[in-house]
């Protein structure tokens, strides 16, 4: 469990971050990123914020930037934050659907500012916080999907199996599982799904608990792009904050026999 340091352990940086944000922009970062790590490391410059994370199993990576313009205000230079999700994720319960959050740093402590309402806490050590390399993986398909459809398709698999199939071809895209007795499919033919670039069949399989967490945790956009290579990690990505942010995450394929 990481520590929580005292004030004269984090030099103060020169200049105060402050940041205004929505908070349905913030929640929904917040639970992303709490699909796979309860503490994360946000590194900050004058341009963007960016978290990179990894789950303590080493099986799904997430990475997440928000352009400085998907803010209502945004006031940082390099920053790098250790911060506690779950007491982010506590501080939002205080607030209402819109709602803007104003976040600012002082020394070693976060103050969020709602309203007339204040809630500070403590920031983590950063440097114990690793942040991954993430992989250059070069995958043969893709296809473009509506949200939707991708929600039903893991919630559809999600009572009969501990694992789904994804599968592209140059014709459709499916999602399917099996159980003992029970089965779950979608199929959606080309002309269902916004985009399918790919010349022959390929085919993984996942585990399903990674993937209805990340499902549940989306919220805001319309679509995601699905790159998919046979026993590869799966690369999802899509928008959030209004087109203004980008969420790629990464989830390690279940191969035969393991």
């Amino acid at each position: 469990m990481e520590k929580f340091i005292t004030y004269h352990e984090i030099p103060s940086a020169g200049m105060a971050m402050r940041v205004k944000i929505d908070v349905k922009d913030l929640k929904e970062i917040t639970n992303l990123l709490l699909t796979l790590v309860s503490e994360a490391k946000f590194e900050l410059n004058s341009e963007k914020m960016e978290v990179k994370a990894v789950d303590a199993a080493h099986i799904a990576m997430i990475v997440l930037e928000v352009s400085k313009d998907g803010f209502i205000e945004f006031e940082a230079e390099d920053e790098e934050l250790g911060v506690d999700l779950d007491k982010v994720k506590d501080i939002l319960k205080l607030t209402s659907s819109n709602d803007v959050v104003e976040i600012t740093k002082e020394g070693n402590k976060l103050t969020f500012l709602i309203g007339n309402l204040s809630r500070s806490m403590p920031l983590i050590d950063a440097s114990a916080l690793s942040v991954p390399k993430v992989p250059n993986i070069g995958l043969p398909a893709k296809v473009v999907i509506s949200k939707s459809d991708f929600v039903n398709g893991i919630k559809a698999a999600e009572s009969i199996s501990d694992s789904i199939t994804l599968q592209v071809t140059p014709t459709e895209f499916e999602m399917f599982a099996s159980g003992d007795e029970d089965s779950s499919r979608l199929n959606l033919q080309k002309d269902m799904v916004k985009e399918i670039d790919c010349d022959e069949p390929v085919k993984s399989t996942y585990p399903v608990d990674y993937l209805l967490k990340l499902a549940k945790a989306m919220d805001s956009t319309e679509y995601i792009t699905i790159h998919l290579g046979k026993d590869y990690p799966v690369k999802i990505v899509f928008d959030i904050v209004k087109g203004k942010g980008k969420v790629t995450y990464l989830l390690a394929p279940r191969i035969e026999g393991e």
